[in-house]
Formats: structure tokens, C-alpha cells, sequence
């Protein structure tokens, strides 16, 4: 029996000692030491596709993410992953402005900065002839093990961002009228934060009830501003405002 005691003893003494070193490397790991806790960075992939039916544009981009253990790489990729949706659905609902959510910036690789200008440019250069059309506009982020989370999308990393958005390519002059209003028929207007009309077309394009802008240039410290019209009123010269028609985007 003393000697059976003794091994038992000699054994608990052991698995004492290789839990405290389990601990102590566990512990090692999570102060810093070692070269397993090195920073790294991981990145997902994000394919932004614009389908129009006929030929369409599609960009591949990364947004990197560093972590400061090399044990959490996928942890790295959930967080790029986020990033990547959270860029282009967030820039989406400010497509009509020349600015980009901050997520866009973090050292990727993303390619619109005014994101309705610029998508339009590219959609209707490669479908030259066409004047409108509606286009889908989708995201699919792929990469490795947290990159996708199957359950919250349609297939496979999908996301859809839009929907039979109608784009227009056209830019017949006859359609712009410079130095001219419209006056009557407003049903909508809204302060602009640039001098340059291009909003106020993109604007009435976009909304069904539109038929004619007004574009009032800026006076007096007054901003510029944007009359939405249901009618095409009776034109008049003058020297504030740029008018237009429904049907006509700038590139």
C-alpha cells in the first residue's frame, strides 16, 4: 500500500506540473511572448458586380485588417469581411454624394469615390449606344475560413446592394438649358452642396413623379438649390438657373 500511495502521489505530482506548464505557455501566449503572437493581417476578398443585361463591370477589392496575435487570423477575416459590407451598402445610401464611408478607406483597395457618378461612367462606357437601363448592383465576399457567413446572405457570400436602379447615359443637349427657368410646377426642392447642376439632374432621374429641374445657382452667401418639377412649365431667360429635362446624365 505504501508504495501504491507513492505512485498515486508521484502521478498527481506530475499532472500538477504539466498543468502549470500548460498554463504557463497559455499565459506566455497571452502577454506577448513569443513568435506566435506576432501581429498579422488578413484580408477578405469583395467582387462588386454591376449586371445590366448586357455587358457588365465587375471590380474585385480587399480591405485588410490587422490583429495583434497570429492566433486569430479568422478573427481577422470576420472583421475585413465586415468591412467590406459595411463600405459598399454604406457608400450605397450616400451613392449620390462624392464621399465614402470611412470603412472604404482602411488600406484596400476600393474602387468608387463618388459612387453614382462613377459606376454610371463605367456601366454605360461599357455598353456604348445605350442611352438607359436599369442596372443590379451585388457583392460577394470570399477568402478563407471567415469570410462568409452562410445564413445571413442569399448564396454564398451574396449580397444585394440594388435593384432595377435605372441609370442613364445619354447626355443629349437638348435636353440642358443654360441660363434659363422654369418657373411653376415644383414639387420638391432641396439646398445643394456643390455649384454644379449634375445633382439636380441625377436627382429628378431617379423619382418617377420628375419631368424637369431647375438648377438655382448660389447667391448672396445663399446655397445653390434644386427645384424638383411634375411638368415641363414654359421656359423663361434668365441669368440664375440652369434647367433641364427628364432623361439626361453628365459623365
Amino acid at each position: 500500500m505504501l508504495v501504491t500511495k507513492g505512485v498515486m502521489r508521484m502521478t498527481t505530482l506530475r499532472r500538477m506540473e504539466g498543468w502549470t506548464l500548460l498554463l504557463t505557455v497559455w499565459a506566455a501566449l497571452a502577454s506577448g511572448v513569443g513568435p506566435a503572437v506576432a501581429d498579422i493581417s488578413r484580408s477578405c476578398i469583395g467582387t462588386l458586380s454591376i449586371n445590366s443585361g448586357g455587358n457588365d463591370v465587375e471590380y474585385e477589392f480587399t480591405i485588410p485588417v490587422t490583429v495583434a496575435n497570429r492566433l486569430y487570423a479568422n478573427q481577422a477575416r470576420e472583421r475585413s469581411r465586415e468591412a467590406i459590407i459595411s463600405c459598399v451598402q454604406e457608400h450605397w445610401a450616400m451613392r449620390m454624394t462624392d464621399n465614402r464611408p470611412h470603412w472604404c478607406n482602411e488600406g484596400g483597395n476600393y474602387p468608387f469615390q463618388a459612387f453614382s457618378q462613377e459606376m454610371t461612367a463605367a456601366i454605360c462606357a461599357a455598353n456604348p449606344g445605350q442611352q438607359s437601363f436599369t442596372v443590379n448592383v451585388s457583392l460577394r465576399v470570399h477568402g478563407d475560413t471567415g469570410c462568409f457567413r452562410e445564413r445571413y446572405v442569399s448564396d454564398w457570400g451574396v449580397y444585394d446592394i440594388a435593384r432595377d436602379y435605372r441609370v442613364y447615359c445619354s447626355a443629349p443637349r437638348e435636353h440642358l438649358f443654360q441660363n434659363t427657368d422654369l418657373p411653376g410646377g415644383d414639387y420638391d426642392h432641396f439646398a445643394m452642396r456643390t455649384t454644379n447642376y449634375e445633382e439636380c439632374l441625377k436627382a429628378c432621374n431617379q423619382q418617377d413623379r420628375c419631368q424637369a429641374w431647375t438648377f438655382v445657382r448660389p447667391r448672396g452667401g445663399d446655397p445653390a438649390v434644386c427645384w424638383l418639377k411634375d411638368r415641363v412649365p414654359e421656359s423663361q431667360s434668365s441669368a440664375c438657373c440652369t434647367s433641364g429635362t427628364k432623361g439626361e446624365v453628365l459623365r
